[in-house]
């Protein structure tokens, strides 16, 4: 369990229970607060349940990424590893979720479920990354089981909910309209009070996003979500930086970098 706040320029408060331990990080190029998640036990196994609990006090800008890749294991007796992770922004406040890969191993079974909560004035980035298996140990992901669901709420009013089912893994690869081959995915949301002033930007850009590779975007309530298929986990973690990076930094005039301890 992981509980954190943060509030103007600094994390206000933080309570950990093991295996999850989060430590302020600071680039010393003038970024936002930002802390790191790290997780002592090296991975999710069967039957392990992390919540996560995020908040973003009013008029505040504050950051959140993991140290380094999740890793899911192979499932023991067919049970499933949850993560659970609520999200509440305030008021003019803004708000990143910066993952690394969730790496999921054959046999895995990871529910994993994602509230975001904004106030009216509130805007969040929020991204995922997922690879199934261990492409670099050419390892051949044949079974698994993963739900995994993102729900955007604004002001109380549901904005944007997407849910992911993989439990087939051979047909999802197999359908050009699912993972058409590919190993890996990431979704990025950018949640913004006038999203419409940015569709301009975004398809001058979007060539420059994509380099050839499967990506594209949509607009749902005030939401501008990205998603792209891949089959190198590299190119997918380049490509994502890339998107984020101007994001960020044409939204709000922060720099266009991911912290360093992200590359690592």
């Amino acid at each position: 369990m992981l509980d954190i706040a943060f509030k103007q320029s600094q994390i206000s408060h933080m309570r950990a229970m093991h295996p999850l331990r989060a430590y302020p990080n600071d680039d010393g190029i003038g970024d936002i607060p930002t802390a790191t998640i790290v997780n002592i036990s090296g991975g999710v196994v069967s039957g392990d349940i992390h919540k996560i609990k995020t908040v973003v006090e009013k008029d505040t800008s504050a950051r959140l990424f993991n140290q380094s890749a999740e890793k899911v294991y192979s499932s023991y007796n067919n049970e499933k590893s949850e993560i659970l992770t609520e999200i509440y922004v305030d008021h003019n406040s803004w708000f990143e979720w910066l993952p690394q890969e969730t790496i999921i191993f054959n046999n895995a079974k990871l529910s994993r479920t994602i509230k975001v909560f904004l106030k009216k004035k509130a805007e969040a980035l929020i991204g995922e990354m997922i690879v199934l298996g261990r492409v670099a140990s050419q390892e051949q992901v044949k079974d698994v089981f993963l739900q995994d669901k993102i729900y955007l709420y604004k002001d109380s009013n549901l904005k944007w909910v997407d849910i992911i089912l993989l439990d087939e893994i051979k047909n999802a690869k197999n359908s050009k309209s699912r993972l058409n081959n590919c190993n890996c995915f990431f979704t990025i949301m950018l949640s913004v009070n006038n999203p419409k002033k940015y569709i301009e930007y975004i398809e001058g850009r979007l060539s420059f996003f994509t380099e050839g590779e499967f990506i594209s975007y949509t607009v749902v309530n005030e939401v501008i979500i990205f998603r792209g298929i891949f089959h190198e986990p590299l190119v997918m973690r380049k490509i994502f930086a890339k998107i984020w990076q101007e994001l960020r930094s044409y939204k709000r005039g922060l720099p266009n970098k991911m912290p360093k301890l992200w590359w690592i």
